[in-house]
């Protein structure tokens, strides 16, 4: 049991120090049309859910609040240097390092639970994450977690730089199934596929026409488009994957 507490604590450390390292030109990075458009995808898909007291496993620099005006609100993240910079664009809220399997929070504490972008996948415990979330969680809180998907971790596609590349640290790469297994203790479960053919295509025009997209309606278009996609191939196809629930009512 030691060793095992010993190593989640090195893992930890390596993830805190791998996002330090990336804090001062992380926004940046992901400032291109296409991650914009993945932004904003996940915003519409998310509208229904975010309600009340919201919590934001690995804020990281604060997209969840760039995406929604959130009045009760609460990020928690293992970088210290990502906290301060969330801290700096959103002085009104409220950002705190935390261990995400040991949330420093009440039972039955938020009505929205959300996770983007990968802090699921580098849990090596995710059925004890999914009940603390569920632990801090009211009973009928949604709850959407965002990990890397299948196709992230085989690298096809993704699009460029990607924090995820560092094999350094850990992670779990998930299939539609997979998700689907872990989240399963709730109700409604739904995973939805994001991006699965923008940057093929992109890469292709790239090619063959020596032009990029830079629409904005057109990415916004051809995402919506490719949602569709969900009814014939498993979302680990997608680049990337976002799992939604909803916490029983009654347990």
């Amino acid at each position: 049991m030691k060793k095992k507490k010993t190593d989640n604590k090195k893992h930890l450390m390596t993830i805190a120090a791998h996002y330090n390292a990336q804090a001062k030109y992380y926004d940046d990075v992901y400032e291109s049309v296409i991650c914009n458009a993945e932004n904003r995808a996940v915003a519409r898909i998310l509208s229904d859910i975010i309600d009340g007291y919201v919590l934001d496993i690995g804020s990281g620099s604060g997209l969840l609040c760039d995406l929604f005006d959130i009045d009760k609100y609460v990020g928690v993240d293992l970088s210290s240097e990502m906290i301060k910079i969330a801290r700096k664009k959103h002085p009104d809220k409220h950002f705190i390092m935390a261990d995400m399997h040991a949330l420093p929070f009440e039972d039955n504490s938020f009505d929205t639970v959300v996770s983007l972008f990968g802090p699921l996948s580098y849990s090596t415990e995710p059925e004890n994450l999914l009940q603390e979330i569920m632990r801090v969680s009211k009973p009928g809180a949604g709850i959407a977690l965002m990990p890397y998907t299948l196709r992230a971790g085989k690298g096809l596609d993704i699009g460029g730089f990607s924090t995820l590349l560092n094999d350094d640290v850990r992670k779990i790469f998930y299939t539609e199934s997979s998700l689907m297994k872990l989240l399963s203790p709730l109700d409604e479960v739904k995973v939805i596929g994001i991006n699965y053919f923008l940057n093929t295509y992109n890469k292709f025009s790239s090619i063959m026409f020596k032009d990029t997209v830079t629409s904005d309606y057109f990415v916004d278009r051809f995402l919506e488009i490719d949602e569709k996609f969900d009814s014939i191939l498993p979302a680990e196809f997608a680049r990337h994957m976002i799992g939604i629930g909803i916490k029983p009512r009654f347990l």
